[in-house]
């Protein structure tokens, strides 16, 4: 093995693994239940396949848990994912080339955070919230105004303009943290000229499905993208490698 075998397994758990597993689970995240029927009336109970809500089917408040219990870890994954790729891109290609890779690197810096902020919030402290106060109810030790009061509290807490599940503060800023990680690392790799140019396409596109949500089905198509570019960079670079050393 060599001092390179470390790091080659990291990029593939980062940028094939992970990806993976996120595309699998998020065939599974529904979107579009804030308004109607609102997020505790959706999520407290399971719900088979609706196009209104996208997700292939939800499996009630413990899935909710756990997909954002598997979701964390893996997101961060694909942002160590992405640091690997921007250090791709060495000292020696240029100024204007090391200083978007650290650009880059800073988004994705802010990107783990908040995203992992966002899943805390309003995924696995949500979801077990959910299952705590049916149990509850179901014990007979919250009557049904106490978890109407309950539902009214989180269905607020998921609307709120700072740490609520869409459109607040929080996911806002790890959704375009994403995207800015994804289009500054793809200029850094451009300026290398070591990168072919639809791989770089793919990661923008990427980074924007991503912005766009992480729900079915921009969180399963950002994904595939991901893993899409990531191969086609390596391959590029491996291919090139080889080319070196048939020259020699």
């Amino acid at each position: 093995m060599t001092n390179n075998t470390p790091k080659k397994v990291l990029w593939w758990l980062c940028l094939l693994v992970a990806p993976a597993v996120l595309i699998a689970i998020e065939l599974f995240h529904p979107a579009g239940f804030t308004q109607n029927p609102g997020m505790y009336e959706y999520l407290y109970k399971p719900e088979p396949y609706n196009p209104q809500f996208s997700a292939l089917g939800y499996f009630g408040p413990q899935w909710w848990f756990t997909l954002h219990m598997i979701q964390t870890p893996m997101v961060g994954l694909v942002a160590v994912g992405l640091w690997l790729l921007a250090d791709k891109v060495a000292s020696s290609e240029g100024l204007a080339a090391t200083i978007f890779a650290w650009l880059s690197r800073v988004a994705t810096f802010v990107f783990l955070i908040y995203y992992t902020a966002l899943d805390s919030i309003g995924g696995i402290g949500l979801g077990k919230t959910i299952e705590i106060t049916e149990q509850l109810a179901r014990e007979g030790k919250l009557t049904p105004e106490q978890v109407m009061g309950v539902a009214q509290v989180l269905n607020r807490t998921w609307t709120d303009a700072w740490v609520g599940g869409v459109g607040s503060f929080i996911s806002l800023t790890g959704s375009w943290a994403v995207f800015a990680s994804a289009l500054l690392l793809a200029i850094a790799l451009f300026l290398t000229e070591r990168v072919p140019w639809p791989a770089l396409i793919l990661l923008v596109a990427f980074g924007w499905e991503l912005q766009v949500s992480h729900t079915m089905p921009h969180g399963p198509i950002a994904f595939g993208l991901l893993i899409i570019s990531a191969f086609w960079i390596w391959w590029s670079g491996r291919r090139r490698s080889l080319e070196h050393v048939s020259h020699e």
